[in-house]
């Protein structure tokens, strides 16, 4: 049991790692500070696809050619493979700042929610 979680662990460590790194790079390339109020709401949107498009790519690589040639090697359970899956998921998206802001920007400009707000 103690020999199965030691490689685990050290898959956390690679996904840690690969967060660390590639998250900012990906958040960075889709900053939009002060011009999001010079966009039109069609261009905000699109901006959002193609980053959830760019970050969903992201978690695929990252599944197929560390992740599953990783619990190979090790011959780990199956079930790891869906919660490191969760875990990277969650955390990239939760990690991209920008994409939160647009779709926050975006939710706030909507015309349901403007009239449930006055």
């Amino acid at each position: 049991m103690v020999f199965n979680m030691l490689p685990v662990f050290f898959l956390l460590i690679i996904v840690i790692s690969f967060l660390l790194v590639f998250a900012p790079m990906v958040d960075h390339v889709f900053y939009l500070d002060h011009k999001i109020e010079e966009s039109t709401d069609s261009e905000v949107f699109i901006i959002i696809l193609v980053h959830i498009m760019l970050v969903g790519i992201l978690i695929y690589l990252f599944h197929f050619y560390i992740v599953r040639k990783y619990i190979k090697f090790f011959k780990l359970n199956e079930t790891y493979i869906k919660i490191i899956d969760l875990i990277l998921g969650l955390t990239l998206v939760g990690l991209q700042r920008n994409l939160v802001y647009k779709l926050r920007y975006l939710s706030n400009r909507h015309p349901i929610r403007a009239e449930l707000i006055i």
